[in-house]
Parts: structure tokens; sequence; C-alpha cells
């Protein structure tokens, strides 16, 4: 499924990770790093800011 940022926000903040493994189609892509999540979210706040 399609997580949305709150739910992947609060997986890091469950887990208390700093990477989450990334699946798709069942398949294992790789890890999303919190950081690099929180950057490309503060992005995406400030292209949609009016």
């Amino acid at each position: 499924g399609k997580d949305t940022m709150q739910q992947v926000m609060k997986k890091f903040h469950d887990s208390r990770a700093w990477n989450l493994p990334v699946i798709k189609d069942g398949r294992y892509l790789g890890f999303v790093s919190k950081s690099k999540l929180l950057t490309a979210y503060r992005r995406k706040l400030i292209n949609f800011a009016p």
C-alpha cells in the first residue's frame, strides 16, 4: 500500500529508527532515511505554501 507522510513519520517515531525499508509490490527497494524524508517533506510544504 501507499503510506501517507503522516503514517511514514509515525512509523519512524514508533520504531525510533533513522532508516526504514522501502517495499513496493512486495519487492525490497532499499532504505529511506528520516533526514532525507524530512528535507523532502519541508520542501513540499514550502512549495505548497501560498
